[in-house]
């Protein structure tokens, strides 16, 4: 679980790679599953080490977060934010918490929901490798 994604965000940039932010709830079997079968080993493999940084937030938690300028808000209200109205939902986002990809909403044990999911991962990372080169063409 993430407290500050304003450091997540710093981490973003430093690495050049997308956050892939794991909306959940205490008591959604899908959200428990969905880590269970994907999340948990992608944020244990290298693989995904150079791909993405993913952070769950607990929607239904009741707590603070920092967000991705630093600004201390509700769980419900950063995800209220998102228009993340349903668990789980996945969001690809670059370090200044803008969307690269359309949400992943919910989840089901189908053999294609990894595909899915590596197509956003992949997508994220065209962008902000994108956005770089049209930055460095700026200048």
């Amino acid at each position: 679980m993430v407290d500050n994604l304003q450091n997540v965000a710093k981490l973003a940039k430093l690495k050049k790679l997308p956050v892939m932010i794991f909306f959940a709830a205490e008591d959604c079997e899908f959200c428990d599953a969905l880590e269970a079968d994907y999340l948990s080993a992608m944020s244990l493999a290298e693989e995904y080490n150079n791909k993405v940084i993913i952070r769950k937030v607990m929607i239904d938690a009741y707590e603070d977060v920092y967000d991705f300028q630093g600004k201390n808000i509700s769980t419900e209200d950063f995800s209220r934010y998102f228009k993340v109205r349903v668990t789980p939902t996945l969001l690809l986002v670059d370090y200044r918490g803008d969307a690269l990809t359309r949400k992943i909403i919910g989840y089901n044990r189908s053999g294609f929901f990894g595909a899915y999911l590596d197509e956003a991962i992949d997508e994220a990372n065209r962008k902000i490798r994108t956005e770089k080169v049209s930055v460095l063409h700026q200048n």
